[in-house]
Order: C-alpha cells, then structure tokens, then sequence
C-alpha cells in the first residue's frame, strides 16, 4: 500500500504543479493574449495569400498547402514567445474563468494600444497639414544668403533678372478683364451650291 500511496501522491503532485511550472516559465494570462494576437494575424496572413476563400472553394492541393502554412506560421509564433504548442494547449485548458477574463482584457489592451500606435503613426507621416510657400524674391523682403557678423545686408541683384528693364523685351497685350477681345469678328463661310 506505501507504494501505491507515494506513486499516487507523486502523480497527483505532478498534475498540480503544472500550471504553476508554466506561470514561473513566464506563460500568463497576459502572455496568452499576446500569443492569440499573433496567431490570428499570422492566420489572416496565410489566408490572404490564399486569396480569403473558403476552404471548399479551393482543390484539394490548395488546401493541404494552406493548412501547411497555417501550422509554418503557428509554430513561429510559439517559438518567438519561447512556448512549445503542447504547453500553450495545456495552459489554456486549466485557465480559470478569472484567467479568462484576464485574457479578454488583456487583448482590448492590445488591440487598444495598436490603433493608438497607427493613429500616431498616420498623424505623424500626415504632419502639421500646413504647406508653406514661398512667393519669391523681391527688394521690399529681401532673403540674405550670407552674412558676416555686425555687416550691413546687402542682396545682389543680377542686371539681366531685373524686372524694371524692358530694353529689347517683346511687348505683349492683355486683353479685357472680361476676357473679351475687340475687333476680332469672324465671319460666316458658307458655300452657295
């Protein structure tokens, strides 16, 4: 009877210390939620490459190598959170209803924290909205490109670019604000048969 007795409180102990071992391996509620996260991200992954259709809408080939690259992309998303697949099934089926409910707020958190990181991260490349636009140069606000300390500015202006000469410029004429032009007329031509 000692025998059985200790083999039965060997097993029993075993059992019990399971999901204590995995929360002192690091696997948590919190971890749990994480891991679900970027299973069904991996999971969306392989179905768009897949084109999003059912599975009785693919042959029978389809469907074995999309079930392939489902497990591919599973398994490296448990071995990026260091947990083999056995432990992580183990776990989630002794969670209690409080570890449940732990997940569930644990993954609003996280889908909470990814939408504010993308609205930061659209308002960042979408900048301040304002575009600033510079007229050009003139005389009344100069832009002075170098300078040395204490010196007056002083802007050059270069003979050809000056707008004040006209010497040996083509005139042209503007018409009417209206955008009508006077003595212009145009006239019929039909043919008389």
């Amino acid at each position: 009877m000692t025998t059985r007795l200790s083999l039965m409180l060997a097993a029993s102990s075993l059992l019990l210390a399971t999901p204590a071992l995995a929360e002192e391996e690091g696997l948590t509620p919190e971890k749990v939620a994480a891991i679900q996260r970027d299973e069904a991200a991996a999971q969306a992954k392989v179905n768009e490459e897949f084109g999003n259709r059912k599975p009785s809408e693919m042959s029978n080939a389809e469907r074995g190598q999309s079930i392939r690259a489902q497990q591919k992309e599973g398994a490296k998303v448990m071995e990026k959170h260091g947990v083999s697949a056995k432990e992580f099934a183990t776990f989630t089926a002794r969670m209690t209803p409080e570890d449940n409910q732990r997940v569930a707020n644990e993954a609003k958190r996280l889908d909470d924290k990814a939408k504010a990181e993308k609205e930061a991260e659209a308002k960042k490349r979408k900048g301040d909205g304002e575009v600033h636009i510079q007229q050009g140069f003139s005389d009344s606000d100069p832009v002075e490109l170098e300078s040395a300390d204490g010196a007056e500015p002083s802007v050059d202006v270069d003979g050809s670019l000056d707008s004040t000469s006209t010497a040996g410029a083509p005139t042209v004429e503007i018409g009417d604000t209206a955008g009508t032009t006077k003595g212009m007329s145009r006239k019929s031509s039909k043919r008389r048969k």
